[in-house]
């Protein structure tokens, strides 16, 4: 990279990280405090990014039938979209949740912890990671199975990911847990990596992140340009499952309200994320579709169905409703910033989506999917 270039890129991220001050407050380096950081929240800019993500759906609403044309649109918006989406969800995810944004399969006696460390292991167990591995985490959010996978593996892992204030929450996470020497953190999109990227990494993963890609083969296609010679990538995929019946007004509603919750342009199905994989060079190792029941298993969105625990009481419905109605309370008081009850509302919304999607079975947030990049791949 030339002097200047290396110039633009560091007052490049001066300004981002000035602007996610400007919006969240200097909160961003503290890992705790939900009511504080929706407090701290610039009202005006909480507001304007809450009506950016929200206004990519409105003309749905108007005319469902039209969704080809406003699925073009999302498409070509995607980074404004998903980056947005980010801003406004990220502290109500990382308090509902944790720091692992994703599903995972359930084994019956499963705690919700252990199921999430479980599969974050899976894929450091299949990509055979170890202390001598370079490894990309593509769309790291916050860090969560990154940091597991250090911890787990010893392998040096890079984490990338296009929102400023999610790699800055990634970094006091790093910092504050002595992993800084295991880790490294790229601001950019997944869709157009940055070269210096180009066939340095031993392997790479994406867990549940790449249903943000306005296409899976523009991600695919960096994460293969990414990989050494032989290389593999192992994947969760969110997907359309063969049960969906597009020509099903019923499904046709959970599948948009699944994507209207999530920053999804539009989901693919199985047999498009392997061909996705297989038109950019990869080959196809393995696939599985993780959601499948056997009789050890619960079902992976019992965590938002459930009724009321102590342990996930946030995860629930009725935790869910609560939290919704406290945040309705603190902004009428004007103590949290305007827009944050639009947020706990689609996110409520959506947790049902998903559970209707899963209880149909036309939908699947763990297709598994093992990919090498051919050893005389360049």
């Amino acid at each position: 990279m030339s002097p200047v270039a290396e110039t633009n890129k560091l007052e490049e991220h001066v300004s981002e990280i000035d602007n996610i001050k400007r919006h969240h407050g200097e909160i961003i380096y503290e890992t705790n405090g939900f009511i504080s950081k929706i407090h701290r929240k610039d009202k005006q800019l909480n507001r304007r990014t809450v009506n950016t993500y929200t206004g990519m759906w409105k003309e749905d609403k108007k005319d469902f039938s039209n969704k080809e044309e406003t699925t073009k649109v999302r498409r070509e918006n995607a980074q404004k979209m998903t980056n947005a989406f980010y801003d406004i969800v990220t502290d109500f995810y990382e308090y509902g949740w944790g720091e692992s944004f994703h599903f995972a399969r359930i084994y019956k006696g499963d705690t919700f912890e252990q199921a999430i460390k479980r599969h974050e292991q899976y894929l450091s167990l299949k990509l055979g990671m170890n202390d001598k591995h370079k490894t990309l985490d593509v769309g790291c959010g916050v860090g969560g199975p990154l940091r597991e996978i250090v911890r787990l593996s010893g392998a040096h892992i890079t984490g990338i990911n296009n929102n400023a204030y999610q790699i800055e929450r990634c970094k006091a996470y790093s910092r504050n847990l002595g992993i800084e020497s295991r880790t490294d953190f790229v601001k950019g999109d997944f869709t157009n990596m940055p070269r210096e990227l180009d066939g340095k990494f031993d392997s790479a993963y994406a867990v549940e992140a790449t249903v943000h890609s306005p296409k899976l083969e523009m991600v695919y296609g960096q994460v293969f340009r990414a990989l050494k010679p032989g290389g593999l990538f192992a994947t969760y995929e969110w997907v359309t499952t063969p049960k969906y019946d597009e020509n099903n007004p019923e499904h046709g509603r959970i599948i948009h309200g699944i994507e209207e919750g999530n920053s999804i342009p539009s989901l693919s199905s199985y047999e498009q994320a392997l061909e996705a994989a297989k038109s950019v060079g990869f080959e196809v190792l393995e696939y599985e579709d993780m959601a499948m029941l056997e009789d050890c298993h619960d079902p992976w969105y019992l965590t938002l169905k459930g009724s009321f625990s102590f342990s996930g009481f946030r995860m629930t419905r009725i935790g869910r409703w609560t939290t919704h109605k406290l945040v309705y309370f603190l902004e009428c008081l004007r103590i949290v910033a305007p827009g944050s009850t639009d947020v706990a509302s689609f996110l409520n919304n959506t947790a049902d989506a998903l559970v209707k999607g899963g209880e149909l079975e036309i939908f699947t947030p763990m297709f598994f999917i093992l990919l090498k990049k051919p050893s005389t791949a360049q």
